[in-house]
């Protein structure tokens, strides 16, 4: 759903970056099956604008991109670039994500 920007292979930031990227796959998965406070729909429209994907994609291209100055999610809905956290934990990278998202309501469509 969003192509990560990574550091060069081998560097420590390529490591967290990886690190937080299995957070994100988990992230996804709970939010798709409702395990969690913000649906999929919810964290589609803080990353993009949109509440559901169109049928002919989203121009430009969803972007993942990584946080080292920020414990919560950054998005630009204009470039479709959501930025990512690193942390050190699951349960903080979930907690920080349901926060950032939920108290960003986006364009009053909630």
């Amino acid at each position: 759903m969003f192509r990560p920007d990574l550091s060069p292979s081998g560097s420590n930031r390529r490591q967290k970056e990886a690190k937080t990227l299995g957070f994100w796959a988990d992230y996804l998965v709970d939010s798709e099956e409702k395990m969690m406070a913000v649906s999929l729909e919810e964290l589609l429209m803080f990353a993009t604008g949109l509440a559901a994907l169109l049928p002919a994609g989203i121009m430009p291209p969803q972007r993942l991109e990584f946080l080292s100055n920020s414990p919560f999610p950054v998005a630009n809905t204009c470039a479709n670039t959501l930025k990512l956290p690193l942390l050190e934990s699951h349960s903080v990278f979930k907690a920080n994500m349901d926060f950032g998202i939920q108290i960003a309501p986006g364009f009053g469509c909630y």
